[in-house]
């Protein structure tokens, strides 16, 4: 055996390297998509009950009803005050600003039809320098977005992490933060 075949014959297939920083790159991706949508719903939602609120509380000015317009007031000043110390559209467009650099890694995972050593370091090192951008993780979000991206890339037909109805229901607003998602047993693909 010559020395380059010996060589040839060392090089590692790096597909299922190339297939995991792939689901990792969509799952964050999905990740940060749930996450910019809720946070816009909840700054829109906002700004709706500021507007309401504000033009409720000048009929009630017009109207002379000093307590209602205190009431009103002061849920509305509450409602904006949440509004600046939050900033719920701000930290939306994080989130798009990194589901667009994880679609856009998971776009050079693509064009390679052969992933060699260097390409998987190269997008490993991609992932490490987007996760230094990311805010706390939403726990039960992520095992969410996990489900959904081993759904898409391995069509499994039931979720892979087991998320309870409360996990699921607070999962943009309870970090669960030292939770650990079991797998369920009766998990497969397709």
């Amino acid at each position: 055996m010559t020395k380059m075949s010996q060589a040839v014959d060392a090089v590692p297939d790096m597909t299922d390297e190339a297939f995991q920083l792939r689901h990792t790159a969509l799952r964050n991706a999905n990740y940060h998509l749930a996450r910019r949508r809720w946070l816009e719903g909840v700054s829109r939602c906002f700004n709706l009950l500021v507007i309401l609120g504000g033009t409720g509380t000048a009929a009630e000015v017009v109207r002379g009803s000093d307590f209602g317009a205190l009431l009103l007031g002061a849920t509305i000043a509450l409602i904006g005050a949440l509004q600046l110390v939050f900033d719920f559209s701000g930290r939306a467009r994080l989130h798009e600003t990194l589901q667009r650099r994880y679609f856009e890694l998971m776009a050079d995972i693509e064009c390679a039809l052969d992933p060699q050593q260097a390409d998987c370091a190269n997008w490993r090192a991609k992932l490490t320098r987007i996760a230094g951008d990311e805010p706390p993780v939403m726990r039960a979000l992520d095992a969410v977005a996990d489900n959904q991206a081993t759904g898409a890339l391995l069509g499994a037909t039931k979720p892979r992490l087991q998320i309870s109805r409360w996990e699921h229901f607070s999962r943009n607003f309870c970090a669960h933060e030292n939770k650990t998602f079991p797998t369920n047993r009766d998990w497969e693909t397709d």
